[in-house]
């Protein structure tokens, strides 16, 4: 019986080692969409280990996945680092649901403050906050031969929103949360 449960315990560590570097693997050749896939399936493996769930959830935000971050959210709390992801993460959701509920509700956003970061997304939101423009079309004030266009759309039958990535007018990306 003994013996038994040495080879299950070797095996679950097993499976564990490999999950996790087919994870980081996959994400390090930047296919983001496989590594999230991946980490949701195995997600009760690691859901304890704070650098495994940072990876899925980063894995997931590449991947335009944001409503994968919920349960990383609430899992990463023992660390600061694992503190900080999780706050970026819930700023990141807090903006889609956001832009959502002004552009499908028509409820304005404008007088409020609120944090931004880097990614796509709050780019947009902050753009998005400052317009005083009906249409949903961006200039980048970093660098002007990017912008951006927010709309929405239906993905799998579900209300959503989408980015269009511009590069001198040209679309590079298109984006779907």
């Amino acid at each position: 019986m003994k013996k038994i449960s040495l080879i299950l315990l070797g095996l679950t560590i097993s499976l564990y080692a490999t999950t996790a570097a087919q994870m980081l693997q996959l994400y390090q050749k930047g296919e983001y969409n496989l590594a999230c896939d991946l980490g949701a399936k195995n997600i009760t493996r690691f859901e304890s280990n704070e650098a495994q769930l940072s990876l899925y959830a980063f894995s997931c935000l590449k991947a335009d996945r944001i409503d994968r971050l919920n349960t990383p959210i609430i899992l990463l709390n023992q660390t600061a680092e694992a503190r900080a992801n999780a706050s970026y993460f819930s700023m990141l959701v807090m903006q889609k649901k956001l832009l959502m509920q002004s552009l499908y509700d028509n409820i304005s956003f404008k007088s409020s403050n609120f944090p931004t970061s880097s990614h796509i997304l709050s780019k947009v939101f902050h753009l998005y906050l400052q317009s005083n423009k009906i249409t949903k079309e961006y200039v980048d004030p970093s660098n002007t031969r990017n912008s951006y266009k927010l709309y929405t759309t239906e993905f799998n039958g579900k209300k959503t929103i989408a980015i269009d990535e511009y590069y001198d007018k040209i679309l590079t990306i298109h984006h779907v949360y």
